[in-house]
Formats: C-alpha cells, sequence, structure tokens
C-alpha cells in the first residue's frame, strides 16, 4: 500500500476531455463510446481512433480491469513528484476495452491482476488510481 499521493502536474482540459474531468470530479469514470462502430475508447477524442466516426455518446464504465504492465518510480525527474517516491503507475486494460493509466492507491502487483479504478485529489485536482480488488 502507497502513501497518499502529493504531487501534482496540473492536466491539460480542453473541450473533448472536460466532461471527463468533470465527471471524475464527481468520482464517475466515462468512456465515449462510438455511434458507428461501438467501441469505447478513453481518453477523450474529437472522433473514433478506429473508424474516424465524430459521433459519440458518453456512457459509464465499471472502473474494473485488469494489470497490463506497470513501472515503479524511485527517481523522480519532475520536482512536483519529489518526495512522493517510490510510487507505482498502472497500465490497466479496461473491462470494456480501452487502457488507462493511474497510480496504484493499495493493493500488490501481478500481471493481470483485477484492480478497480478509484479517484484520489491532490490540491482540488481529482485523479485516477487503482486498488487491487479485495485491497482497502
Amino acid at each position: 500500500m502507497t502513501d497518499q499521493p502529493r504531487g501534482l502536474i496540473a492536466p491539460v482540459m480542453d473541450a473533448d476531455s472536460a466532461a471527463w474531468w468533470g465527471a471524475l470530479a464527481e468520482g464517475v469514470l466515462l468512456l465515449q463510446q462510438c455511434d458507428v462502430c461501438g467501441r469505447d475508447r478513453c481518453p477523450p477524442l474529437p472522433c473514433c481512433p478506429y473508424c474516424g466516426s465524430p459521433g459519440a455518446r458518453v456512457v459509464p464504465a465499471s472502473g474494473a480491469g485488469s494489470v497490463y504492465s506497470w513501472t515503479t518510480v524511485r527517481r523522480s525527474l519532475a520536482p512536483a513528484f519529489v518526495g512522493d517516491e517510490p510510487y507505482t503507475v498502472l497500465a490497466v486494460n479496461l473491462d470494456e476495452g480501452p487502457r488507462l493509466f493511474g497510480r496504484l492507491l493499495a493493493g500488490s502487483l501481478s500481471s493481470g491482476a483485477r484492480v478497480w479504478a478509484r479517484c484520489y485529489e491532490v490540491d482540488g485536482q481529482t485523479l485516477l488510481g487503482f486498488v487491487e480488488a479485495g485491497a482497502a
């Protein structure tokens, strides 16, 4: 289990991602779902990376997924994260399909381990992290 993250480099929000960040602040993880091919995607984009269609609807995600990969940062290269080391960043394949990245907030690591998305806050900014299924 890791300590509460403290470091933050504020995300850049644009017209495509504003609703996503707003929902995350409410504790809701959203995906875009293409109106043409039906595939889910995240991060929010102006058009589908699979078929090129500009049409999409917003759908809630379960937040459940499996660990694809991870890296543990032991020496921060960004001043904002000095003092957070060591911390682990996961690549998670959501059950809905998209791959998202976020900090490991609780649990241990193994490839394919089941995790759940969890929101956490740093300096007023809501961010996405993951906890191992069954962990705190």
